[in-house]
C-alpha cells in the first residue's frame, strides 16, 4: 500500500479543519507513483472521515495529476499517441494535437479521451514547418529509445523567436513484480537570430517498488545544449541529436549511481559491527550461555 499509518496516528492526536484534511488528501494524491492514482485514490477515501470531502477539488486535483504525469492517450485522428500535458492545454477539458490535427476532449475523472473537435487557431501556422519536421524527429527518436513512450510537439512564436516543445512520456507498468514507473522529459528549443538553438530541458523520472517494501526513485534535473539551425528539417535534426545525447548521458550516469549503490548508500544503511568486529552469531544457545557467563 503507498498510504502508511503514521497519518491516521497524527491525526487521532490532532483536531484538522475539514481544509486542512482536503489539503492533506490531495497532497497524497499528487504524489501518487505512476500507474498506481486510481489506487492511491481508493486508499486516500478510506482514510477520511467523509469521503465527500475530496469531491470538489477532485477535478482540479485529477487534472494537476494527469497532465504532470503527461498521461499517453490514443490519438481520435490518427494511428499515434498524444499526450495530455499542460503545454498543449486549450482549456482545462481539451488538449492540442498537433499530429492529429485536432483538439482532443479528455475526462480527468474517467481518464479518457471522450471526444475531439477540428483546429479552430490553436496552431501556429507561422512555425508548422519546423514544429512538423520536429515531430518526425522525435518520433524516430521514441521509436528508437522509448518503445513505451508517447511524444507530441508544440510549436508558437515567442518574442518574436520560433519556439519548438518536444514532450516525451514513456511508461512501463508491472504491477505483478511489484514496480511501476515512468520517464518524462520536456525540451524548449528556441531559434536565436544567428541561426543557433538553444536548448533547454527538464528531465524527471519516477520508480516505484513495492515488494515486502516501499521504495520510490525521483529524479528531477534540468539540462541545457546548443544545436545548429539551418531549414526545417536539418535543424530538427541537430536538436534531436543534442537531446539523445543528453539524454543518454543522463541515463548512464544514473546506471552508474546504481551500480555503486551497494557499496556505498545501502552500506551505509547497514547496522556496524559490535566492537568484536565480528558479525553477531545468532544461535539461542550461544546467547544463553554468553549471558549466563556475563551474570557470574
Amino acid at each position: 500500500c503507498f498510504l502508511g499509518f503514521s497519518y491516521c496516528s497524527a491525526m487521532a492526536d490532532y483536531e484538522v479543519s475539514d481544509a486542512e484534511i482536503v489539503q492533506i488528501a490531495n497532497s497524497f494524491l499528487l504524489a501518487s507513483p505512476p500507474g498506481e492514482f486510481m489506487e492511491v485514490v481508493t486508499d486516500v477515501r478510506g482514510l477520511l472521515p467523509d469521503d465527500s470531502l475530496i469531491n470538489d477539488s477532485a477535478p482540479a486535483t485529477f487534472r494537476e495529476w494527469n497532465t504532470d504525469q503527461m498521461l499517453q492517450v490514443k490519438s481520435p485522428k490518427g494511428n499515434h499517441e498524444v499526450l495530455i500535458s499542460k503545454y498543449g492545454e486549450v482549456n482545462d477539458a481539451e488538449y492540442l494535437d498537433p499530429r492529429g490535427n485536432c483538439v482532443v476532449q479528455y475526462d480527468h475523472i474517467r481518464q479518457e479521451v471522450v471526444g475531439s473537435r477540428g483546429i479552430e487557431g490553436e496552431l501556429d501556422k507561422s512555425v508548422e514547418d519546423y514544429r512538423s519536421a520536429f515531430d518526425d524527429a522525435a518520433q524516430d527518436y521514441l521509436a528508437e529509445h522509448y518503445i513505451n513512450g508517447g511524444c507530441t510537439v508544440y510549436g508558437a512564436k515567442k518574442g518574436g523567436q520560433t519556439n519548438i516543445t518536444v514532450c516525451i512520456s514513456s511508461s512501463k507498468f508491472n504491477p505483478n513484480n511489484f514496480w511501476n514507473g515512468r520517464w518524462r522529459s520536456v525540451w524548449e528549443c528556441t531559434f536565436s537570430g544567428n541561426g543557433s538553438i538553444t536548448l533547454k530541458g527538464n528531465l524527471k523520472l519516477q520508480v516505484h517498488y513495492y515488494e515486502d517494501g516501499n521504495v520510490q526513485l525521483n529524479s528531477n534535473t534540468n539540462k541545457s545544449g546548443n544545436a545548429n539551425g539551418g531549414d526545417a528539417k536539418t535543424a530538427a535534426a541537430n536538436a534531436l541529436k543534442q537531446i539523445k545525447r543528453i539524454e543518454a548521458e543522463f541515463q548512464a550516469a544514473l546506471d552508474h549511481s546504481y551500480n555503486i549503490m551497494g557499496d556505498t548508500t545501502f552500506k551505509a544503511l547497514r547496522r556496524t559491527l559490535p566492537i568484536t568486529k565480528k558479525k553477531m552469531e545468532w544461535d539461542m544457545r550461544r546467547i544463553k550461555a554468553l549471558r549466563m557467563a556475563s551474570t557470574r
